[in-house]
């Protein structure tokens, strides 16, 4: 191999390296669970966003709200992570390419998921498809206990703006009239049955 041919691809490999650390220095993306925070109402809402460690902005990524249960209210943006989904992502991150935005419900008489803090939840994830390039048509939501009830009550008042619903241990409030069991007689009810196995 001749000297030119030589210097021509060490050039090369030099320049293709730069223009690599020029891309990600120019991405200037933060990975990992980032605080965030947005006003609604003139009350600030703190949250967090997970952002996969192979972000790339040259992609539209797939959204999860995951909202929290009872144990987890609060204002300080970090409880809501303690738990459930932001544990499954700290111990294998591989296994979730998705922007996952953790809201929090704050606790008082009239907050809650299906009042001001389930609006600051859309107004968090809204912020959050903008910053990180989210996908509108792969949006899904979640949530626990708690959060499962509010998953249900943002779900059936904002059917368009998810692809799916997949809640855990969450409860459904009747919106009026009485409990469906009430109008069922008693011995047509069925009766829950545990089965285990060892």
């Amino acid at each position: 191999m001749n000297l030119k041919v030589l210097i021509a691809r060490a050039l090369f490999a030099v320049a293709m390296g730069f223009a690599g650390v020029v891309t990600i220095l120019a991405q200037g993306v933060e990975t990992g669970f980032l605080n965030r925070m947005v006003l609604v109402d003139g009350v600030e809402y703190r949250y967090q966003v997970y952002v996969p460690r192979d972000f790339r902005r040259s992609m539209s990524w797939p959204v999860i709200l995951a909202l929290h249960g009872g144990g987890n209210y609060g204002s300080d943006g970090i409880l809501q992570t303690a738990g459930a989904l932001a544990n499954a992502i700290r111990r294998h991150a591989d296994r979730f390419p998705a922007i996952v935005v953790f809201p929090q419900s704050h606790l008082s008489a009239t907050d809650g998921w299906h009042s001001n803090s389930g609006e600051a939840a859309l107004a968090e994830l809204d912020k959050a498809i903008a910053e990180f390039d989210g996908d509108r048509s792969r949006v899904y939501l979640t949530g626990f206990s708690g959060g499962g009830h509010g998953a249900w009550y943002l779900a059936s008042h904002h059917p368009e703006r998810f692809a799916a619903l997949v809640v855990v241990c969450g409860y459904i409030s009747a919106r009026r009239g009485e409990p469906a069991e009430s109008r069922i007689p008693r011995s047509r009810q069925r009766q829950p049955r545990i089965h285990m196995r060892l």
